[in-house]
């Protein structure tokens, strides 16, 4: 199966697929910034796809169009 369409990771995959350590992974899920699961009475902890999706932020935002009725001198 490529990784590309896994819906679950574990904690190694999801800080692979990130790009982070796996100690980075387990302090998201520890401060509740990734929701995780775990398989009743094992020990593997499972993370959903859009949750690691979920902690992407765009590195920077797009500038706001000028308002409408102003130039770019301020002058309106």
């Amino acid at each position: 199966m490529e990784n590309g369409s896994r819906d679950l990771y574990t904690v190694a995959q999801a800080a692979d697929y990130l790009q982070v350590s796996q100690s980075s992974i387990r302090s998201y899920i520890r401060q509740g910034m990734l929701k995780a699961y775990r398989i009743a009475g094992k020990r593997k902890v499972l993370i959903p796809r859009e949750e690691l999706l979920g902690l992407l932020a765009p590195a920077r935002s797009d500038p706001q169009p000028p308002a409408e009725g102003s130039d770019a001198t301020g002058e309106g």
